[in-house]
């Protein structure tokens, strides 16, 4: 499951640098990383994300307002072993950036937006991660095809990353989230059932994701999600 998380960030790093250590830990932070680690991010925090070049290209889904600051929410926190994991902050326009971190070292980062979100019974979140049908566009299969929600008739089809390429269907990665908001300092475990996709934008030396993702909070509220994202360079990052 380790190396198969990893491809998110397609993690290169061969000999990683030691953990940072006797430094305080942030609220939602993982031990020995720090903000400072992460561009200044922390919880209760603000952040401004430029992705200027982006508005050039009209065949991305993803949108991106370059100008404004956004309230981090809550913080997420993966623990992926082996010294990786994923910290995600949830910000306060319905997207939330995501770092890989491996040994102490934050490798990259991803902005996501929930782009589609669709509430599930108990009976349908169980039909979608342990029934037998495979349908098209769902989760784990080869090729999921993602219609736009904005009024401009058109759809974008993305090819499964992780998984036997080869194969119509895989299942999808199963992980926990440990989430802590600005409301309450105890966590939250969400349940992850996720599978990530990918295409290049066109006109564009740049990919266009899309995670999928089927959540259960651990309260009884189920969902699937589209969350559609670009990569985002460390120094295109202003946080405070």
């Amino acid at each position: 499951m380790f190396n198969t998380l990893k491809a998110l960030f397609r993690a290169t790093t061969e000999k990683p640098p030691e953990p940072n250590t006797g430094r305080p830990v942030a609220a939602g932070l993982p031990m020995g990383i720090s903000q400072e680690d992460l561009e200044g991010l922390r919880l209760d925090g603000r952040v401004n994300i430029k992705l200027i070049g982006l508005r050039a290209h009209s065949d991305a889904l993803f949108r991106w307002d370059d100008d404004a600051y956004h309230h981090i929410a809550a913080v997420g926190h993966v623990d992926l072993g082996q010294g990786a994991q994923l910290v995600r902050f949830y910000l306060d326009n319905d997207t939330w950036l995501q770092a890989n971190i491996e040994h102490g070292q934050v490798l990259e980062y991803k902005l996501f937006d929930f782009y589609r979100v669709a509430h599930l019974s108990d009976a349908e979140f169980d039909k979608l991660i342990n029934g037998d049908a495979k349908l098209p566009d769902s989760i784990g299969a080869q090729t999921v095809t993602l219609t736009s929600t904005s009024d401009e008739a058109r759809s974008c089809t993305y090819q499964r990353v992780w998984g036997n390429g080869d194969s119509l269907w895989s299942p999808p990665v199963v992980f926990e989230e440990q989430v802590m908001t600005t409301e309450s300092v105890a966590t939250r475990q969400v349940t992850h059932h996720a599978m990530l996709y990918e295409r290049t934008i066109e006109g564009a030396e740049r990919m266009e994701y899309l995670l999928l993702s089927a959540e259960n909070d651990g309260e009884g509220s189920f969902m699937v999600v589209n969350n559609v994202g670009v990569d985002v360079a460390s120094v295109d990052i202003d946080a405070m």
